[in-house]
């Protein structure tokens, strides 16, 4: 069977080099990124892709995010040293790394924008990653918007990636989140706040034509198909305050046919009824393999090894294996397979 791995990081060597003396990457997710070898190693990192027969993987970023890194004057010249060193790999190991996903300085919306352009045109990038808040802010606003449809105009997808942090508490009285929550339960709980935000918002009716892949097989949304269907017909009834968006929302389809027209990757750590949710809900034809290499305890093969074995535990028709393991991805990102 043929794998194309659509969600792995690695930081190119001049940008890893130049993020460990920025203030941005001295705190709680750098020491995480620091500590992962096969994240910024490129002779470890080969030996994990190597583990694997008919395996190649296109590679995006790790955390944190490009705007958490420098003022929005610093940080569109990181993006381009990123993406460019993201392309030269890929041009360097064509047989492994099959595509990059640029990265974008969100924190300058106009910049990102053109970076965008840059990345997707000349800059021979195959999609685009983004993450759920920048610097607190949520994605969903409107001033985002111009790079959706940079990505739609080149046909090409964009990444949502959490990027929720420590110093976002569970509740209003804390100062922090405990126990690592922000990660293992935050993470989901934000990438689906976002999604919620974009369809209620418009945000999704406006970015027509944009495919939006959604990290960890669309978060909290398969799981939740039953209490989102029934939850939402009463919208309103709830609040009692003067939320502005409360007001009567003029959506085109039902909330739940404009979740399906996200796209999920099988990046679960290894879950096989995860994945066979996220089947339920989106469909072979909105599933795309994906590990999240390297961020298991070994460094990648695991994460990757236990995806395979998750999916081959799953009853799929070889037509519907085929397009979650490699022709889903290929046709998205426009990658040919190797000859």
């Amino acid at each position: 069977m043929r794998y194309l791995d659509t969600v792995t990081h690695f930081f190119p060597k001049r940008f890893f080099e130049t993020m460990l003396a920025l203030p941005g990457f001295s705190g709680d997710i750098g020491k995480r990124m620091r500590g992962v070898r096969s994240l910024w190693d490129l002779d470890v990192r080969m030996k994990v892709v190597e583990r694997f027969a008919d395996y190649r993987q296109i590679l995006s970023l790790g955390l944190p995010p490009i705007d958490m890194l420098g003022t929005s004057g610093e940080t569109p010249a990181l993006a381009r040293m990123a993406n460019d060193g993201l392309a030269e790999l890929v041009a360097r190991h064509p047989d492994r790394f099959a595509g990059y996903l640029a990265g974008l300085p969100m924190n300058a919306p106009d910049a990102a924008a053109r970076e965008a352009e840059r990345a997707l045109g000349q800059g021979g990038a195959c999609g685009i990653q983004v993450h759920t808040n920048i610097n607190g802010a949520t994605l969903a606003d409107e001033k985002y918007l111009p790079i959706f449809e940079v990505a739609a105009r080149h046909d090409r997808p964009v990444l949502i990636h959490p990027a929720r942090r420590p110093d976002m508490p569970d509740f209003p009285a804390d100062k922090m989140s405990r126990y690592e929550i922000w990660a293992i339960f935050g993470w989901p709980y934000e990438t689906t706040a976002v999604m919620t935000q974009m369809i209620f918002s418009g945000f999704m009716d406006r970015a027509r034509g944009a495919k939006i892949l959604i990290h960890h097989m669309g978060a909290m949304v398969p799981f939740f198909e039953s209490r989102i269907r029934h939850g939402w017909a009463e919208l309103g009834t709830r609040t009692t305050s003067t939320d502005p968006s409360m007001v009567p929302v003029k959506l085109t389809k039902p909330v739940l046919d404009y979740f399906r027209e996200f796209y999920g990757d099988t990046a679960l750590a290894g879950s096989r009824s995860g994945i066979q949710c996220g089947l339920d809900f989106f469909g072979a034809d909105r599933v795309l393999f994906a590990s999240d290499c390297p961020f298991d305890a070994e460094g990648g093969p695991l994460y990757i090894a236990e995806t395979i074995e998750a999916l081959g535990a799953i009853d799929l028709a070889p037509a519907d294996r085929d397009k979650i393991c490699f022709a889903n991805a290929e046709k998205m990102f426009g990658i040919a397979p190797l000859k």
